[in-house]
């Protein structure tokens, strides 16, 4: 009888583990959606945000649900937001998805809950001739960065007249930015 225990021991402990693994992994994951928040605002109170950086490196990804490539590089801006948070840079994510769609703002929060975008996320409640009109814009995906004074550094877009902009080209912006003194 103790011979079989013996044997069997080492297997329910290891069962044991694994599944107190499984629980802490899965707590982790909860908890990091619990951190993602969204933020229902107008054009003004975004425009505040955004002041509110001065001092900080900041990168704002214009992007929408409806907009495939704005979700295919989406986790490149949780990378830099990783990356470079401990030096001075914030990020923050807006949706231009249409605000009269009844189910757009549970998408938008489950997507940025998936990507684990624990930044500032917005939801801009305008119509979208509202941020086109202010931003000169015709749609998603588009990035703005700003330096440390508040001033816009660029604007990465896609539109006809100029080549597709890849996260490489921003963080290498960001880091330009970075390493400036304040």
């Amino acid at each position: 009888m103790k011979a079989g225990l013996a044997r069997v021991l080492p297997g329910l402990v290891l069962i044991g583990l694994l599944f107190s693994f499984v629980h802490l992994v899965g707590q982790s994951f909860a908890q990091t959606a619990l951190n993602v928040q969204l933020q229902i605002v107008k054009y003004g109170e975004l425009a505040e945000a955004v002041r509110a950086q001065k001092g900080k490196v900041l990168v704002i990804d214009v992007w929408a649900d409806f907009c495939i490539p704005c979700k295919e590089e989406f986790p490149n801006l949780v990378r830099l937001h990783k990356k470079y948070a401990e030096k001075g840079l914030n990020c923050f994510s807006v949706s231009v998805d249409p605000p009269n769609n009844p189910t757009a703002k549970d998408r938008v929060k489950k997507f940025l809950e998936k990507q684990q975008a624990t930044f500032a996320n917005f939801f801009l409640d305008e119509p979208e001739g509202v941020w086109q009109n202010r931003w000169d814009l015709n749609g998603p995906p588009c990035v703005f960065v700003f330096d440390r004074q508040g001033k816009r550094a660029a604007k990465f877009e896609v539109d006809v007249t100029t080549k597709p902009f890849t996260y490489t080209d921003v963080e290498k912006l960001v880091v330009e930015l970075l390493e400036r003194k304040p």
